[in-house]
C-alpha cells in the first residue's frame, strides 16, 4: 500500500509567517504553486482598473486556478506583496519526503542501494547527496523515527 506523500503542512514552522497566512486563505497546495511560480517576487495585487493588473491576475489565476486568485486578490487588493521562495523550508520539505520515500522502499524489501538508484534521479540529486541526507537524519535520530511520523 503506498503511502501518502508528505504535506507541506509538516515543515509549516519553517515557513515564513507570510507564507502561513496565504496558506491560511488558499491552502497549502495552492501555496506551493504560488511559490513554485512568483517565489522571491514581490506582487502587487492591483484593483482590477488597470490593463497591467488584469495581466497579473490572469498569471496568477493560470498559477494557483481561479478560487485561489480571487482570495489572495480580494484580500491583498492595492497591496504589494513579497512572496518568499521559502528555500529552506522547501529544501526540508523535499528532504523529509526523500526520506519517507526511502523508507518506504526499505519496508518494500528494496535494497537501500536500490531505493537510492530509484530515488536520486526522481529527487534531483546525487547519490553521494542522498547518502550526506541519510547520514545526517540517521545520526539526529530522525530516520528511525520517520515512519512513525509521517
Amino acid at each position: 500500500m503506498a503511502k501518502e506523500p508528505i504535506a507541506l503542512e509538516h515543515i509549516q514552522p519553517l515557513l515564513p509567517e507570510s507564507l502561513r497566512h496565504i496558506a491560511s486563505l488558499i491552502g497549502y497546495p495552492a501555496t506551493l504553486k504560488l511559490i513554485d511560480v512568483f517565489g522571491g517576487t514581490t506582487f502587487p495585487f492591483g484593483r482590477g482598473k488597470h490593463p497591467r493588473g488584469q495581466h497579473r491576475q490572469a498569471m496568477l489565476v493560470a498559477a494557483i486556478g481561479e478560487e485561489a486568485a480571487a482570495c489572495l486578490s480580494q484580500h491583498f487588493a492595492g497591496t504589494e506583496l513579497y512572496i518568499p521562495n521559502a528555500a529552506a523550508a522547501m529544501r526540508e520539505w523535499r528532504n523529509q519526503r526523500f526520506l519517507s520515500e526511502f523508507n518506504q522502499l526499505l519496508n518494500e524489501g528494496n535494497s537501500a542501494l536500490m531505493a537510492i538508484s530509484k530515488l536520486c534521479p526522481i529527487f534531483g540529486f546525487s547519490d553521494r547527496h542522498a547518502w550526506s541526507l541519510l547520514s545526517r537524519y540517521k545520526h539526529s535520530g530522525t530516520l528511525n523515527h520517520q515512519c512513525d511520523l509521517f
